[in-house]
């Protein structure tokens, strides 16, 4: 799965969007007149809906960090590979001389 840079900022503003209103939920939930049992419940609802929320943006997060992880260490064995190749040209050219 490959990612572009923004992506990780969309993550960035969705997760800030989905926090946002998981609080304010939770603020209209203290605001408004309802009894104390059912105010506890619909915050402890509000609560986990914010945990599963999150718990969703890490696990896309650690898979674009997998994905980056994965990208660099191609970028890496194929400098390495054209480093070793060089090298091996001017070792020949020098042995030829």
């Amino acid at each position: 799965m490959s990612h572009e840079s923004g992506n990780g900022r969309t993550a960035s503003v969705a997760l800030g969007f989905a926090l946002g209103a998981l609080v304010g939920a939770g603020v209209a939930l203290l605001l408004a007149p309802r009894t104390g049992k059912d105010t506890r419940q619909r915050l402890a609802d509000a609560g986990e809906r914010l945990g599963d929320a999150a718990r969703k943006q890490v696990e896309h997060a650690g898979e674009i960090a997998h994905d980056i992880k994965r990208n660099a260490q191609s970028t890496v064995d194929e400098a390495r590979r054209g480093f070793e190749q060089g090298a091996a040209r001017v070792r020949t050219e020098l042995s030829s001389r």
